[in-house]
């Protein structure tokens, strides 16, 4: 979780000064390295290789740092006057209910595969893999949802 933090901070922090019209190009750079950072999630943690999680976890980070402001300001820009507060009031709370939601689902899924009644290393490495497959899909929704926000 550290690595996906520094990730995070870091793209957050070389994107900083973007311009707007830079915005599109970044948040599908973002969200594209989001997902290529889950899909190496689905080998890297079953492996048990500490670095590739690192990595993994790192690119998943550097993602949401590259394309999260953007995303913001995107989604203002194209919204009407009278609603520009409501969504920028919206997008976090939105983020907060995934973040609830997913700890949910992905709790009910590792229950299901299993986690609860490991007993060789074998198992752990099923859940792992069953926790982060099952994460695919919202992902993939939402880069059929990015690419509605970056259409011109």
């Amino acid at each position: 979780m550290a690595c996906s933090s520094i990730g995070w901070t870091l793209m957050a922090i070389l994107v900083s000064g973007a311009p707007e019209r830079m915005d599109r190009s970044l948040i599908a750079t973002g969200m594209i390295v989001v997902a290529l950072g889950l899909l190496l999630m689905v080998w890297a943690m079953p492996s048990g290789s500490v670095w590739l999680v690192a990595v993994a976890m790192a690119a998943m980070g550097g993602g949401f740092g590259l394309s999260w402001t953007f995303i913001l300001r995107r989604s203002t820009a194209l919204a009407d006057g009278d609603e520009v507060q409501r969504i920028a009031g919206a997008i976090p709370v939105l983020q907060r209910l995934g973040y609830a939601l997913g700890a949910a689902v992905i709790g009910i899924v590792a229950n299901a595969s299993g986690f609860l009644s490991m007993q060789a290393p074998e198992d752990g490495a099923h859940a792992a893999r069953a926790i982060f497959l099952a994460c695919l899909v919202p992902a993939a929704l939402a880069l059929v949802a990015m690419l509605g926000l970056v259409r011109r």
